[in-house]
């Protein structure tokens, strides 16, 4: 197979709807979480168990000798994608034991979110395109039935068809792109792609990057390829729209990422600009449209996409303090979106509507819930000493290392900008109740809380100890710039 990380969610992705299938429809959705609980805790525990390894030389699992052979690269850059996409993915399958309780085939739902989830373990770990392809896809398909999961509901169908439609567009971007870097370099082993073109290349380099960016960028909601993002992660099961917001779209940054600095440094200069005009667009669109919602969860999906902007900037500065800035605020933006989805979906399951005007004084009735959205929403600010205070400040920080103190600029004038988006669900959450039906709302159960209170946590932890996850960063980006130590 292919390392116990990936092996143990793939194996209890079979094993929980053949569990569920003799189980009646009423247990099955804690029974069958609890069975997938246990598939995460096995990964997340043989992953720490790595780490020490890890740290010192990548660990390789090979497939057969061939020019186009499969392997596994168990190396730091993906063990911190590994590790934000395993606990992401925990939370959200003990979330769903309760607020998933309602659904019928939950089997089903719990099978596909760990499929999804070995999807972006494999992507991230992934030694050559092939291998990247395939997982890839796991987790694309995946991910639009997860999307389109409550298939007697219209809005969720649709979304799950025009992501389905903009995503096959991408992966078959991708696959010509890899197509075309197989036959520059005769490989598909990264590596070996790497040492291939340190000198550079010619038009059809730039033609194959430019592929395989726009291929990943429509999964990264690089403006204009994000118009599929605010209906899936708005219509989408709530823990599906933390796992969307939260780690999917920051693993197709994290492949961008590694092919810019990993494979295609000889023309960063190139890049730079080109990273940096996208990184307004997805500002500019995401905060003013933000703005604009009703919709609570369709706000935070445009906020998702202003933040990849944010994540962007790294990119276009082009150095390695800037990777580590972006590696550090996909991983933080992780945890800090998750949160606030996961709460605004805690509400959702007691009032059953996510508009601006219903949830009004909910907050009064759910102080738990409102305290960890609170934290969530100043963490996306960047306020301090939450966790989204430090990366931003190294993303700026990384504008005046490279000489473009403009777009550092441009960084704390949006992240002015969303204050004001945020604030409106706040305000909303602690006013006075409109509606005298929701007058006898409770906070969220046990289960949902436990998920949410866990992620506020680390918020908080990784604002006042930065390092935990800092030097993680710095070490990620080290590696990605250093062909030598994969060779």
């Amino acid at each position: 197979m292919f390392t116990p990380i990936i092996d143990s969610l793939l194996i209890f992705s079979i094993i929980t709807p053949i569990i569920g299938f003799f189980t009646s429809k009423k247990s099955s959705c804690l029974i069958c979480g609890a069975v997938s609980t246990g598939g995460y805790i096995i990964s997340i525990a043989y992953l720490l168990h790595l780490l020490p390894q890890i740290l010192e030389n990548p660990i390789r699992i090979p497939g057969k000798t061939s020019p186009v052979h499969t392997s596994i690269i168990i190396d730091v850059p993906g063990s911190l994608m590994t590790l934000l996409a395993l606990v992401l993915g925990l939370f959200a399958t003990i979330y769903s034991m309760r607020f998933m309780e309602r659904d019928s085939g939950t089997p089903l739902y719990y099978s596909l979110l760990m499929a999804m989830i070995a999807g972006i373990v494999g992507a991230s770990y992934s030694g050559d395109l092939l291998t990247l392809f395939i997982f890839w896809e796991l987790m694309s398909i995946t991910s639009y039935i997860l999307v389109g999961f409550r298939k007697n509901l219209k809005e969720p169908v649709e979304a799950a068809i025009k992501y389905i439609l903009m995503g096959g567009v991408g992966s078959a971007t991708i696959l010509f792109g890899m197509s075309l870097l197989y036959g520059l370099t005769g490989t598909l082993n990264l590596p070996r792609i790497a040492l291939s073109l340190k000198a550079g290349g010619g038009p059809w380099l730039y033609a194959s990057l430019g592929m395989l960016i726009m291929g990943f960028g429509v999964k990264a909601a690089i403006v204009p390829l994000h118009v599929w993002l605010p209906d899936a992660h708005g219509t989408a099961p709530s823990p599906i729209s933390a796992i969307l917001s939260g780690v999917l779209i920051e693993l197709a940054v994290f492949v961008i990422c590694k092919l810019l600095f990993f494979i295609f440094p000889a023309v960063r200069v190139s890049w730079m600009e080109f990273f940096a005009a996208f990184a307004i667009l997805n500002m500019t669109l995401g905060n003013i449209t933000a703005l604009l919602q009703n919709d609570v969860k369709r706000m935070l999906a445009y906020s998702s996409i202003a933040h990849i902007g944010y994540i962007l900037i790294g990119i276009a500065a082009g150095t390695k303090l800037g990777l580590t800035a972006t590696l550090l605020h996909i991983f933080n933006h992780g945890l800090m979106k998750a949160l606030a989805f996961l709460c605004i979906g805690a509400i959702i399951y007691r009032i059953g509507s996510k508009k601006l005007e219903d949830i009004a004084g909910v907050g009064r009735k759910m102080p738990i819930t409102s305290t960890a959205f609170t934290i969530a929403v100043l963490a996306l600010i960047g306020m301090p000493p939450l966790n989204g205070f430090i990366s931003k400040l190294l993303l700026f920080m990384s504008c005046l290392d490279s000489g473009v103190l403009w777009l550092g600029i441009l960084l704390i004038a949006f992240s002015a900008v969303s204050t004001g988006y945020y604030i409106r669900i706040l305000k909303a959450l602690i006013a006075s109740p409109r509606n005298e039906k929701f007058n006898d709302v409770k906070e969220a159960p046990i289960l949902i809380l436990i998920p949410i209170c866990c992620l506020a946590f680390l918020v908080i932890l990784l604002g006042i100890w930065p390092d935990l996850i800092l030097r993680f960063a710095e070490e990620s980006s080290s590696w990605l710039m250093e062909v030598g130590r994969y060779v």
